[in-house]
């Protein structure tokens, strides 16, 4: 009996080795089963030969066409950048003209207000009276010639001559009051802060007897005491004073002094 066996594998190799053996085993099994189960000894026939040929077939390779190669893209020509344009110079501002700053006008000083104090009484105030000062005497009245008939003439009286007289104001020591003497007011401040002190003011005295200039001679020491006898001194009335009937202006000190009661 001969028997061809064709394995077709894909696989070549230690596969087909493996199925050759496989079919092998199964005839010996096949045989020995058959020995086994008949009674009766078979006779022996003479072994058959198997041949196993065994036949390599190519795989199937299924062609795999090869996707088309891209095209090459066209080649973009080069595009130079157009040169930036010279930006053009802004035109150069005008200069501005400064204004002319307007003088700023200086706040005036404000005056410090003054208080209205009680009148002070006569006893806290007290005028010493300056030391006298002599007068100059008076010239002497120029003697009147006689006219040539002995009567005077009263045109040759007023032509004679005399000594020249000066318009300058005298200083004089005696003073004269056209009624009360002046009483200045003590600032309440100046009481409070127990400020004290003697003022000297001088007075120009015009020749109607009014006070035309009144400045500090002689200074307290404290500024508000100066101007409270400065403003007393201003509102004096004097008697005009006189040289042979003349009246002439006059300077006088006068004295204002100031002390706090106790």
């Amino acid at each position: 009996m001969s028997a061809t066996l064709t394995w077709n594998s894909p696989a070549p190799g230690g596969l087909r080795a493996g199925a050759g053996l496989t079919v092998l085993a199964l005839h010996a099994a096949v045989i020995g089963a058959l020995a086994m189960n008949s009674p009766d000894p078979l006779p022996v026939k003479p072994t058959e030969t198997v041949e196993v040929r065994f036949v390599e077939l190519a795989p199937v390779v299924q062609a795999v066409k090869a996707p088309p190669a891209p095209t090459p893209p066209a080649p973009v020509p080069e595009v130079k950048p157009e040169p930036p344009k010279p930006k053009p110079e802004p035109p150069k501002p005008k200069p501005v003209p400064k204004p002319t700053p307007k003088p700023v006008p200086k706040p005036l000083p404000k005056p410090e207000p003054r208080p209205e104090p009680p009148p002070v009484s006569e006893s806290a105030i007290s005028t010493p009276p300056a030391p006298p000062v002599e007068a100059a005497p008076p010239a002497p009245a120029p003697t009147p010639q006689a006219a040539p008939s002995g009567r005077p003439d009263a045109a040759e009286r007023a032509a004679s001559p005399s000594a020249p007289v000066s318009n300058e104001p005298r200083l004089i020591g005696q003073i004269d009051y056209a009624g009360a003497p002046p009483t200045p007011v003590y600032p309440r401040v100046s009481q409070r802060m127990r400020e004290e002190g003697i003022v000297v003011v001088r007075v120009l005295i015009n020749p109607r007897g009014r006070v035309d200039r009144a400045t500090v001679q002689k200074s307290s020491g404290f500024s508000r005491l100066d101007e409270a006898a400065v403003d007393a001194a201003r509102q004096a009335a004097f008697r005009p004073y006189t040289e042979n009937g003349v009246a002439f202006a006059a300077l006088a000190d006068i004295p204002f002094n100031f002390k706090v009661k106790d």
